[in-house]
């Protein structure tokens, strides 16, 4: 009798530690359960917060880009900027797609698309600028012009008056050059896109307005355009006599030259440097002076990356 309840008091103990041991493993696996689903509903909100975020950041560059494409003027420098903008947002949509998985890339291509579009403002108003300095400078060269002619008419004046009329009749017949720029282009067919890369680069082009003058000497006249690079060299197609022109007495390299015939009206002109063949394009600040007869009459600079 007493080994009978000693059997039955073991088997109670037995199912009490099992009892216990069976709660404690469905407490465990219910916090596991628990965690897991934790962890997934996280990684689903961060996917979720990484689409938006790249939606957001397409939608803004598309924004970007079309307001770009608007953007028109004819000044040719500032227009080169411009389409080098829009270069850079090209680029910048490539990345976008090639990096959408990646949170921190998305957030600094954000940045730099940001950047872009604060500039936008900046050239709305150089573009407004432009036009008003425009509209000014004709009037302006009306006025010039109907003062020399006035002082042309004034045949019976003093000695001295003549003197000074002549003095600004010399000033007035040299030639000038406005709105010179130069940058590089690549060529797909017959169309022509400015770029700041030097490894798509298939020429170099300067650019500039050879001014009106109605008294300034006509006929045939010799245009050179001489680009320096960032190591100080002359692009030049070769080393011979005939590529140098005389300047200040000396004898000097220039990269393109062009003969025009001069009728005092105002002329558009461009000059292409096209490299030799595997004649590679440095990264840097290249140097374009104008000279017309072999005198300089402008320069400015460009860069290529």
């Amino acid at each position: 009798m007493e080994e009978n309840k000693e059997k039955k008091n073991s088997s109670n103990k037995l199912f009490a530690i099992l009892s216990i041991l069976f709660a404690g493993l469905s407490a465990f696996l219910g916090y596991e359960l628990m965690n897991q689903k934790t962890e997934k509903e996280i990684v689903m909100v961060e996917k979720e917060k990484l689409s938006g975020d790249f939606e957001t950041t397409k939608s803004q560059l598309s924004d970007v880009q079309k307001a770009f494409e608007g953007l028109q003027t004819n000044n040719k420098q500032l227009q080169s900027e411009l389409d080098g903008k829009k270069e850079e947002l090209e680029e910048l949509g490539v990345k976008l797609n090639k990096y959408k998985g990646n949170a921190g890339m998305i957030a600094k291509l954000k940045s730099e698309i940001q950047n872009l579009q604060n500039s936008l403002q900046t050239y709305v108003r150089q573009i407004d600028s432009l036009n008003v300095a425009n509209k000014a400078l004709k009037e302006e060269n009306t006025m010039v012009k109907t003062d020399l002619e006035s002082e042309k008419g004034k045949t019976n004046q003093l000695s001295q008056e003549k003197t000074e009329l002549t003095a600004k009749v010399e000033l007035g017949s040299k030639l000038k050059v406005y709105e010179v720029f130069s940058d590089a282009v690549k060529v797909k067919g017959d169309k022509e896109t400015s770029t700041t890369r030097a490894r798509r680069a298939d020429k170099l082009r300067t650019c500039f307005i050879l001014g009106e003058n109605s008294i300034a000497k006509k006929g045939d006249k010799m245009v050179y355009a001489k680009i320096t690079t960032p190591d100080g060299q002359v692009l030049v197609t070769s080393k011979d006599d005939s590529n140098m022109f005389t300047l200040g007495g000396a004898r000097e390299y220039f990269s393109i030259k062009k003969s025009i015939n001069y009728n005092g009206e105002a002329q558009d002109l461009c000059l292409y440097y096209t490299p030799k063949d595997k004649e590679k394009l440095k990264e840097g600040k290249y140097k374009a002076e104008v000279f017309v007869d072999s005198e300089k009459l402008g320069e400015t600079t460009f860069e290529l990356k």
